[in-house]
């Protein structure tokens, strides 16, 4: 489709250098970053996020921009960014503040030692994460003391030099955390507030859903809890097309293109035969990777060479045979 709607409050196109193609989608470079394709279907999700002050949910195979759309819609709005990539040992708390508990126990001891009462406040040994920043950067600058005393050094704000307000955040692969993870997150999803229950009395930090855009993302590995899903926006991104491995190509690797298309196609034909195999297919990633190597090797396509670097860097699999190219 093409865009056919108000794009009121993301609209990349609007932005200097902004190149809008028929199809509804627009390329743009930030700064020193490399531009980010966005289509049609994307602008219309990130503008309903915005709208209804919900998590957009990204789902899709890796390589297909989930990770990068966050950073270059902070970007385009000119907010700040906080990301954290989700494991398996990630609790829903470390998304929002930690308790260093140990130097704590070993400060008492020492303080015990020496006889007198020099263990500082609890709240010197808390340290704010991704999301008691962007819900409320002041009271995460001051770890949740009352004020900036001597005995509570200030935290540092790893956004510190973006100006504003906002903020995106970014949880990367919640589908790799532990099952609860995703409910222990409903309360901050609803209400943008939690409490740091380390502090005494509990902190209650509350952000507001005008200022903060959290964007998450999903391989799929595992499915997510239905309440969890009802909070989200979900945007499922397909991998990019043809056209858009070229545009992708061409932004990477500037000057004489010869390559791109002709391997942008042996990749979409690669990422069909995985399909039908039920196999991994190919990403992006490993396109541009086939693309570096033939540009500083010299290695022509079609040919025996290449044959050996789509095995290597593409298809990544003794058995069975990549199928043959189409013509070229």
């Amino acid at each position: 489709m093409t865009q056919s709607f108000t794009a009121k409050h993301f609209d990349p196109g609007r932005r200097e250098g902004a190149i809008r193609f028929t199809d509804g989608s627009v390329v743009l470079r930030l700064d020193d970053e490399r531009s980010y394709i966005y289509s049609d279907v994307v602008i219309l999700a990130v503008n309903v996020a915005l709208a209804t002050r919900r998590p957009l949910l990204l789902a899709g195979s890796p390589g297909t921009g989930k990770s990068t759309l966050a950073a270059n819609v902070a970007g385009v709005l000119g907010w700040k960014f906080y990301s954290r990539v989700i494991s398996s040992r990630t609790k829903a708390a470390d998304l929002m503040w930690t308790f260093d508990a140990l130097r704590r126990l070993s400060d008492a001891q020492a303080s015990t030692r020496a006889g007198k009462s020099s263990l500082l406040p609890r709240a010197a040994y808390l340290q704010p994460q991704e999301l008691w920043w962007a819900f409320d950067a002041d009271s995460a600058l001051r770890r949740g003391a009352p004020g900036h005393g001597p005995r509570v050094p200030k935290a540092a704000d790893p956004q510190a030099g973006t100006p504003g307000e906002c903020a995106v955040v970014l949880l990367d692969e919640i589908d790799k955390a532990e099952p609860d993870v995703p409910n222990d997150l409903l309360e901050a999803l609803d209400a943008e507030s939690f409490t740091v229950d380390a502090l005494d009395p509990p902190l209650r930090v509350v952000g507001s859903r005008d200022r903060v855009l959290l964007v998450i993302t999903t391989n799929g590995e595992r499915e997510l809890p239905t309440a969890f899903i009802r909070r989200c926006v979900v945007l499922r991104l397909t991998p990019p097309t043809e056209d858009q491995l070229v545009r992708i190509a061409d932004d990477r690797f500037p000057g004489p293109g010869g390559l791109h298309r002709p391997l942008a196609r042996r990749l979409v034909e690669l990422r069909k035969a995985a399909a039908r195999q039920n196999l991994r297919e190919p990403s992006t990633a490993e396109y541009l990777d086939a693309l570096a190597a033939c540009r500083e090797l010299g290695v022509s396509y079609p040919s025996g060479q290449w044959d050996l670097l789509e095995q290597s860097l593409l298809w990544k699999r003794d058995r069975p045979d990549p199928p043959p190219a189409e013509s070229v």
